[in-house]
């Protein structure tokens, strides 16, 4: 062997050590929790772990959403409430210092879930073991009784310190617990727009306060009793989370729910860590909390999922089989078929048209006898895939109790309906009044702000007349305020109706086979984000 072969010989052995090298490390980088070695060697005093759920809505059973939730393009798996204890009590067993938290909207959502007003929900959580919960907007669409029956009905307390009635608070405002030595100080907040989210007819003398408000009386009053670390549990949007930490100081970390997000990691504001874990129940979120002389000095986050069956608990699966073949047999009826799958994906109803969205309000035109149907984005909750529909199918996307409401309204205030819808896009999270129509079609500019965006509304052809009256098929959410809209207030009552899925249901029965397409209903110029 030459000089020069024995030089590239060496050079190669270099490199290949030095490519093993870095994959022994990045191996031993993803494998070894360095928090959890310096807990080991003292240089943390304590570690808690806080497992979270946020937006289950009533999602009790394992269900593969074929181009659901999140995206179009992936099969999402909403675990069940049985199936998401398995993680649950993995991570209570690997640290006895642990507390169960639910950031709200858990007893609303699904066909099971309207059985007898949440029942088997609140019978689940209270297998779950939860410590506490906040309560969300949704969590009232029962109605404000049957939410504090619920109350009084689960093993564990609902904390949210900004919601009154005549006065009064409706929930414990905060709770202080012991886990592992450390005092910990739990305190809640609701969506303050909760009761124009939500079609609850006795909200009379209700009262939803400012959370800066509520949090500048309560983060003192913990801090009296002399707690080691403050967890918000939050309904209120992680957007609106994050504008609190900064203008409140000794919240330690923050349980968002309300909007879905999937935070893959804690985000640190200020001082205050800001995480969220999803909805529908497809992923369990657990937050390590590191104590360093005596205050929180680091938080670490991940969230976690799995698809088998074999972990789901037994107890509450029994529980949750029992609603959902009650569920089955009220809704086996078919009523028809759809030859594409139907889009109701969060994201897309709140910020596009969609095939679904244009279903649902033909359907509303016509059973309304109107000219024109408006329906918000925010009402439909998920997919239905192509095939076969029966009665269960048609109440996954629309689970709430909305009837249809046929009005009498001037077409100046459908164009500021309009306008109100596209104040929050592109949003597709939050963004629950984006107005879906029939009847009409409309362009928006997406680089205008918002306020400014609607450019058009067309009817035959032809501008919509802004002086002319029209007869328009909507749902008593939005004629009673739903999502802040003001424009229906002056409108004249023609007809109330059957409910939003009855009226979906009995379009389908009447057509056979549906196709619908998304037609150019809903145009966008100017993308802001592309």
């Amino acid at each position: 062997m030459n000089e020069k072969q024995s030089v590239k010989k060496y050079t190669n052995v270099i490199v290949l050590g030095f490519i093993l090298f870095a994959a022994m490390m990045f191996i031993l980088i993803k494998t070894i929790n360095f928090n959890d070695v310096l807990l080991k060697i003292g240089y943390y005093d304590q570690k808690i772990s806080i497992v979270n759920t946020a937006d289950i809505h009533g999602h009790i059973i394992y269900e593969e959403a074929n181009g659901g939730y999140y995206s179009v393009d992936e099969v999402n798996y909403q675990m069940g409430m049985p199936l998401m204890k398995s993680i649950v009590d993995e991570i209570k067993e690997s640290n006895p210092n642990h507390l169960f938290l639910d950031s709200g909207d858990m007893f609303h959502g699904t066909n099971e879930a309207n059985i007898n007003e949440g029942e088997g929900i609140v019978k689940i959580a209270n297998l779950m073991g939860y410590d506490a919960m906040v309560a969300g907007n949704h969590d009232f669409n029962f109605g404000f009784e049957r939410m504090i029956e619920i109350k009084n009905e689960l093993q564990f307390p609902i904390l949210t310190a900004n919601v009154h009635k005549d006065g009064e608070l409706v929930f414990d405002q905060y709770k202080v617990v012991e886990v592992g030595g450390k005092k910990i100080g739990l305190f809640g907040l609701i969506v303050p727009e909760s009761k124009s989210n939500m079609n609850v007819i006795d909200s009379n003398g209700i009262m939803f306060e400012d959370p800066l408000i509520a949090s500048e009386r309560v983060i003192p009053l913990l801090k009296e009793e002399g707690v080691d670390a403050i967890i918000l549990i939050s309904h209120l949007g992680d957007e609106v989370d994050k504008e609190l930490v900064q203008k409140v100081d000794g919240i330690d970390l923050v349980l968002s729910g309300h909007h879905h997000w999937l935070y893959q990691e804690a985000e640190k504001v200020k001082n205050s860590y800001v995480v969220e874990a999803g909805g529908y129940s497809t992923h369990v979120g657990h937050a390590e909390m590191y104590f360093k002389d005596g205050r929180v000095e680091k938080v670490a986050w991940e969230v976690l999922q799995t698809t088998d069956l074999s972990r789901e608990d037994t107890q509450l699966a029994e529980v949750a089989n029992v609603y959902y073949e009650i569920a089955l047999e009220q809704g086996k009826e078919v009523v028809g078929e759809s030859t594409v799958d139907l889009n109701g994906i969060r994201s897309q109803v709140r910020s596009t048209e969609t095939n679904l969205a244009n279903l649902i309000t033909d359907a509303m035109k016509i059973e309304g006898d109107a000219e024109i149907a408006l329906l918000n984005g925010g009402g439909i909750r998920e997919s239905i895939p192509s095939g076969s529909i029966n009665l269960y199918n048609i109440g996954k996307p629309l689970p709430f109790v909305n009837s249809l409401v046929t009005v009498e309204m001037k077409g100046e205030k459908i164009y500021e309906a309009l306008e109100r819808g596209l104040r929050e896009w592109p949003n597709g999270s939050n963004n629950g009044g984006f107005l879906h129509v029939s009847g009409i079609n409309y362009e928006f500019d997406g680089s205008k702000p918002a306020g400014e965006r609607l450019v058009n509304v067309i009817k035959n052809g032809k501008p919509l007349d802004k002086n002319t009256l029209y007869k328009v098929a909507t749902n008593d959410f939005l004629v009673n305020g739903g999502d802040d809209f003001e424009e229906f207030e002056d409108a004249d009552l023609i007809s109330r109706g059957k409910l939003l899925r009855e009226v979906l249901a009995d379009y389908i029965q009447k057509e056979s086979r549906v196709s619908p397409q998304v037609e150019g209903r809903i145009t966008i110029l100017n993308q802001r984000y592309n």
